[in-house]
């Protein structure tokens, strides 16, 4: 059940932050270029964690991801970033 959990916020979180950044390239959302490019990288890492080998390594994907997107939320005072690598920790220490 754990690694069902996981492997949802992973694909979720993974999923809306590639397409936010997609859509900044897309002139829909207006973000600066290099947020744009974190949210792409950052989704598809957590795309990959989830899926890859039937999301063996999710839970660290999740921590991880987790950690960068704290750093990365309190270097541009940025709360959403912030509380989704918060939020991702917290479902990575399932495991």
């Amino acid at each position: 059940m754990k690694i069902i959990i996981e492997r949802a916020w992973a694909s979720v979180i993974g999923l809306a932050s590639t397409t936010i950044g997609i859509l900044k390239f897309c002139s829909i959302v207006h973000i600066p270029t290099l947020d744009a490019l974190v949210h792409i990288i950052t989704g598809v890492s957590f795309l990959a964690g989830a899926w890859i080998n039937k999301g063996q390594y999710v839970g660290q994907t999740n921590r991880y991801l987790g950690i960068f997107y704290i750093v990365f939320g309190a270097i541009g005072m940025n709360w959403a970033h912030i509380i989704v690598g918060i939020v991702s920790i917290l479902i990575g220490l399932l495991t």
